[in-house]
Parts: structure tokens; sequence; C-alpha cells
């Protein structure tokens, strides 16, 4: 009976440590219930991030690193050497909102904490594509900022070492800058507060400027219209000039032609035939206003050739006497 009990506590024990170090592997990440989606990410250096770390979005773990991949041959466009691929096992509501523009950085749990990924979404419209690879931003490198900034202060070392007076004077010389600068400063404070006010209301003239602009040249605006307007010309100049051009040539060409040959002489004898045309027209004019009163009479029937003209028996009796005259031509000549 009572190695009945021990084998149940025992058994307990057993279960409760298996479920225990279950939930805390999936707490850890080593492994998750639900659905998975892979990730591909390039980088130039891993920024010691190694598989099996968790990857977060929005600083909420959603995932770990499955694998990490050397290819050394691998470039980008630019020619940026890419040798390491992290494969990334993220959650499928991760996965599903990650847009074409997605980055992924390295990140750490505090100065000295594990490093670790994060995933930030992106903004672009479109989603990022199954199986692409997303170029990851690398972490900044520790031991090249660390070379770099040996290497300066080995230079500066050495300058100190020729010249100990010259890093003295260097001190002293930007003390005084500042001390002028800061004279200069507080002598002008009125005057730069000024300043300040009048560009901050240029500035916002210039909005206002800017606002009126952008609503005239809107669909409606007089500007929008202007330029409408200023299109319409410019193509009808386009589709008119070269036939009208080309009328202009021809005009020219005709007038050079005809008075090329002609001098000064010429010009003066041209000039005082139009004035003896003008005259003659006058007198044309003239001659025939006196016709037009003498048809006016011919027709109301005054004097004899109108009463003639209006009288039929008479046109009758002319027109009979001008018969007799074509067949007998001689009785104008004979009488009898």
């Amino acid at each position: 009976m009572e190695e009945s009990r021990l084998e149940l506590k025992v058994g307990a024990l057993v279960l409760t440590a298996l479920v225990s170090g279950a939930l805390l592997l999936a707490l850890m990440g080593e492994f998750s219930f639900g659905s998975a989606q892979t990730v591909l990410v390039h980088f130039g250096h891993t920024g010691n991030v190694v598989k099996g770390a968790p990857v977060k979005m929005g600083g909420i773990p959603v995932g770990k690193v499955d694998r990490v991949e050397l290819d050394p041959e691998r470039r980008d466009a630019n020619g940026e050497a890419l040798p390491v691929t992290m494969t990334l096992s993220v959650s499928a509501q991760a996965a599903s909102a990650l847009k074409a523009d997605a980055m992924v950085t390295v990140s750490s749990q505090g100065p000295l904490g594990e490093p670790y990924l994060e995933l930030a979404p992106g903004s672009a419209t479109s989603l990022l594509p199954a199986g692409k690879p997303i170029r990851a931003i690398d972490a900044p490198r520790m031991d090249m900022v660390a070379n770099r900034l040996a290497s300066f202060l080995d230079a500066a070392g050495k300058v100190l070492e020729k010249d100990p007076q010259a890093f003295s004077d260097l001190i002293i010389g930007m003390a005084s800058l500042t001390r002028t600068v800061d004279g200069v400063l507080t002598e002008n404070r009125g005057e730069l507060r000024q300043t300040m006010s009048e560009m901050t209301t240029a500035v916002k003239e210039l909005r206002a400027l800017a606002s009126q602009a952008r609503t005239q040249l809107e669909p409606g605006g007089k500007g929008y219209a202007l330029l409408d307007d200023g299109a319409a010309v410019a193509k009808a100049v386009r589709s008119d000039w070269p036939a009208l051009s080309k009328e202009a040539n021809t005009s020219l060409r005709a007038l050079a032609a005809v008075t090329g040959p002609l001098n000064a002489e010429d010009g003066e004898k041209l000039k005082a035939a139009l004035t003896r045309y003008s005259a003659a027209g006058e007198k044309l004019d003239r001659v025939a206003e006196r016709a037009d009163r003498l048809l006016a009479k011919l027709e109301a029937g005054e004097g004899t050739l109108g009463a003639s003209l209006k009288d039929k028996q008479v046109y009758d009796d002319l027109k009979t006497l001008l018969a007799e005259l074509r067949k007998h031509p001689w009785k104008l000549l004979w009488k009898d």
C-alpha cells in the first residue's frame, strides 16, 4: 500500500517536471505550439546573433533563429558583401504583417544583454513576396569602432610628441573662440531676436503664398485655367506654325524676286506713277457719279431722251426705223 503511494508521488513529480520543462522551453522559444513560417534574412555580419536567438516584433517574441549559414561569394546590387544568411521561424501572424519594405535589425536586452533580431513590418502597400530575402541592417561593429578610435588616438599622440605646444594652443584658441562667440551673442541678443522674428514672419508668409499658389493651380483655379489656355495656344502654334512659316517664306521669296532688280530711280518712277493713278482714279470717280445721276434722270423720265424711253410708241417707232435702216441703209442719203 505504502509502495503504491510512493510510486504515485514519484510519477506525479516526474510528470510535473516534464510539464515544467516543456513550458520553460516554450517560453525560451525552443518550440511553439502554433504554425510557423520561414523568413530569410541576409546580413553582412552576424552581430553576435547565434542559432536559437529570439526574434521579436515590437518587443514581443514572435519566433527564433533556426539556422545561420555562410556564403562568402554573395553580393548585393552595389557589390557589397552579404556572406551571412539567417533562416528565421516566425509566427504566421507576424509573417503576414511583413511588407515589401520590411526591415530587420540587431538589438540587445541592455548594453550587456543577449542580442536578438527585431522585425519592423514596414509601411508599403504590397506584402513581402514569399521566399524573398530581407536585406537586414547590420549592427555597428564595436571592434571596427575600437580600431578607428585607436588609430585616431595614435595619430594624435604622434602630433603631441612632435609639437606639444600645438595641442595647448588649440585648446586655448577654442576657449577664446567660445568666449568671443558668447560675447557676440550677448551683445546682439536683441537684434538676433528681431531677426528670428522676421524670419518666422517670412516663413508664415511663404506658407500662405504657397497655399494660395496651390489653390490657384488646383483644378478650377485661375492658375490652372491659365495653364490650360497656355497649353492650348502652344498646341495651336505648334500645329499652325509650319504652314504659316512656309507661306511667309514663299511670300518673302516672291517679294524679293520682284523688288530685287529695282533701284532708287525705279522707286521714284513708281511713286510718280502711283500719283498719276491716284489722280486718274479720282477723275473716274467723278465721271461715275455723273453717269449715275444721268441714269437716274433717264429712269425718272426727265428730258427728251428720258421721255422717249418712257413712251412705248416712240420706242416702237425707233425700233422700226432702225430695222428699216438695216435693210435699206441708202435711205439715209436719199429722199423721196
